[in-house]
């Protein structure tokens, strides 16, 4: 027995076979398929891919992220 594992789209109860896996899967073989839901983006991972532009907005300075009231 071989665990195959990859990441594939269904089209009309077709399952996509990646080419990579092609010849090794040519004879007649038991498959077993474990269907796991898309992962959810968090909101943090879905900024890093698409900021979000603020009109004014500036990077600050180390001194300034690590500035403290009451600490001048």
């Amino acid at each position: 027995m071989k665990i195959i594992e990859f990441t594939t789209k269904i089209n009309k109860g077709m399952i996509a076979i990646p080419k990579e896996y092609d010849q090794e899967l040519q004879e007649e073989l038991e498959v077993e398929v474990i269907v796991k839901p898309k992962r959810k983006k968090h909101l943090m991972d879905r900024l890093v891919e698409n900021p979000v532009s603020v009109e004014g907005w500036r990077n600050l300075t180390r001194d300034e992220i690590h500035h403290r009231e009451g600490n001048d």
